[in-house]
């Protein structure tokens, strides 16, 4: 189990790469965020600031995950470990979606809108497995 989430947790990352790279291409110069405050952005700040807070958030949650699952059992490690697959799916699909919200004129939005709740759909699922291997009887 624990290669198979060493193999997720790098296909999240190369997906978010690409994703990423993908919204870059395609958006326009200014990049809408319809955030309060921040109205829009250059494209190329959105990049760094995207993969930066992706680098920021990966180095955070691998060093809580390493210490946190160091004497635990094996399976539940592993579980724990996964929580970086979930986190990396949903940035990618947040920059996904802002990807979508920013070409309107190739993609209709409209039929995008469950990417906002992929991450936490993931999340739940995630919480549950944990509880379920936490009080699961050996």
């Amino acid at each position: 189990m624990v290669k198979a989430i060493k193999v997720f947790n790098a296909i999240s990352v190369l997906l978010f790469s690409v994703i990423l790279l993908l919204v870059y291409a395609y958006s326009p110069i200014m990049v809408d965020l319809n955030i309060e405050g921040v109205k829009e952005i250059h494209k190329q700040s959105f990049f760094y600031y995207a993969f930066g807070s992706f680098v920021i958030v990966n180095i955070v949650l691998r060093m809580g995950v390493t210490l946190g699952s160091r004497n635990l059992a094996e399976n539940l490690a592993a579980w724990i470990r996964a929580i970086l697959f979930i986190v990396n799916f949903y940035l990618a699909s947040m920059i996904g979606l802002v990807g979508v919200m920013n070409n309107t004129n190739h993609i209709a939005p409209s039929s995008y809108g469950y990417l906002n709740f992929l991450g936490p759909v993931f999340l739940v699922i995630w919480v549950g497995g944990l509880i379920f291997f936490i009080f699961k009887k050996k």
